[in-house]
């Protein structure tokens, strides 16, 4: 199980690569649902493994947050604190993305919660 976590983590790390490696993100450049939805399970696995402090963890963090979703920032996000706050606010994005609401405010606040207190930037 671990090895495919691992796996998962990995694929969609590099899966959504090329979009870190890219010009910065801007509103022609967002996203689409399965990228998105892949470095979001990325983050959960990397979270429940505790791998947070990663190369693999970062990359993918910066892709969610630079890539995915509405380019407008949400207006209230509160700090998360802890893995658990952490893991909570990426099943909350991966619940967005498969309801077909990547581009909605439930999404945005998560993401950007997210950033605030997950990301390692």
């Amino acid at each position: 199980m671990l090895n495919a976590r691992f796996f998962l983590a990995v694929s969609a790390a590099l899966a959504i690569s090329s979009l870190c490696w890219s010009a910065p993100a801007s509103a022609e450049q967002r996203s689409g649902v399965g990228p998105c939805r892949q470095g979001v399970l990325a983050l959960i696995g990397m979270l429940d493994d505790g791998d947070m402090k990663s190369a693999d963890y970062q990359q993918a963090s910066s892709a969610v947050i630079e890539t995915c979703g509405p380019v407008a920032r949400s207006k209230t996000a509160p700090k998360p604190v802890g893995t658990a706050q952490c893991r909570k606010l990426a099943g909350t994005m991966l619940d967005a993305v498969e309801s077909g609401r990547l581009n909605g405010t439930a999404f945005a606040q998560a993401r950007d919660a997210f950033e605030q207190g997950c990301s390692p930037r």
